[in-house]
């Protein structure tokens, strides 16, 4: 029997402080994979520089966002299974071990995932809720119990069958991803800790109105299937209701910091966003003062 083949894909983009760790943690595993490709979305760092010391595949691109990066190291990977690694992240010893068993106790599966820890926030949390309900793609619906991809082993052939990332979801790509992807495959969750998730104030899940907009947007798409399914409305009236509470609270208070430093366009962008999105937090008495605020601003356009 042939050995599956493992590629890591690390999209990068002006990380050169981060991306030597996240390579050296895709070197380390216990199980070595075969294939290791960096996509330099177009850096103006030392990107290139750190990518030569190792022995990695180096390619570069101008830039085309996250989702066209990753989808050129998918389009370009040579292995079975893809893992996804952030640069700014990284993965544990264990994890092309832990999803390939997972992998060879449930081979139907299209992706088997874990969970991870947070590097660099000792002040962060997260709970991993995957128990099926009814199945995986319900839970989905509810909250995205995965999070970032680098707790995920794809099949390479399904990444491509269902056409890779979509760049009009970015911001919550990946969700729509798995939500995509387990409308129409079994996928497993094995639980064990494989990888360590980075917290850094450049980071894109700063953007919590761009967040929160994806999100919403992203469920919004899976409307036609579910109106075929009734069985999931719960599920997804309720992840609708989970996005608004997950991101809905730190934005408004986000727009009174903004309006408190006199950053008027970002304050107006997290009020328009809780307009659309989220108008409990609107209720909130700090929200009349902050109104007030911008009414002395009667020349602010929203971004």
């Amino acid at each position: 029997m042939i050995a599956a083949r493992v590629s890591i894909v690390i999209p990068t983009y002006n990380h050169d402080q981060y991306l030597g760790a996240a390579i050296e943690s895709a070197l380390a595993q216990t199980h070595v994979p075969d294939d290791i490709i960096v996509i330099d979305n177009g850096s103006t760092d030392r990107t290139p520089e750190i990518a030569a010391r190792y022995p990695v595949r180096y390619i570069r691109q101008t830039n085309q966002g996250i989702c066209g990066s990753t989808n050129r190291g998918i389009a370009e990977a040579t292995g079975d299974y893809v893992v996804i690694l952030h640069s700014d992240d990284r993965l544990l010893p264990n994890h092309v071990e832990t999803n390939l068993a997972a992998f060879a106790a449930h081979p139907e599966a299209a992706f088997v995932c874990g969970d991870y820890r947070w590097l660099g926030a000792d002040d962060c949390w997260h709970v991993h809720r995957c128990e099926p309900l009814p199945d995986y793609y319900g839970t989905l619906l509810r909250l995205n119990f995965i999070g970032p991809p680098i707790v995920v082993m794809f099949k390479r052939d399904v990444l491509r069958d269902v056409g890779g990332f979509r760049r009009e979801f970015e911001g919550a790509d990946d969700q729509e991803m798995y939500l995509r992807i387990a409308r129409q495959y079994p996928i497993h969750c094995h639980h064990h800790v494989i990888a360590e998730y980075r917290r850094h104030p450049g980071q894109n899940s700063h953007k919590l109105a761009t967040m929160l907009a994806a999100a919403i947007k992203t469920l919004e798409a899976q409307r036609p299937y579910i109106k075929s399914h009734p069985e999931y409305r719960d599920a997804y009236r309720s992840g609708i209701r989970q996005r608004r509470s997950l991101y809905g609270e730190m934005i408004f208070w986000q727009g009174v910091g903004a309006a408190k430093r006199r950053q008027w366009t970002e304050a107006v962008t997290c009020l328009s966003v809780l307009l659309k999105y989220d108008h409990s937090q609107l209720l909130h008495p700090a929200y009349r003062r902050l109104l007030q605020r911008l009414g002395r601003r009667p020349s602010i356009q929203p971004s």
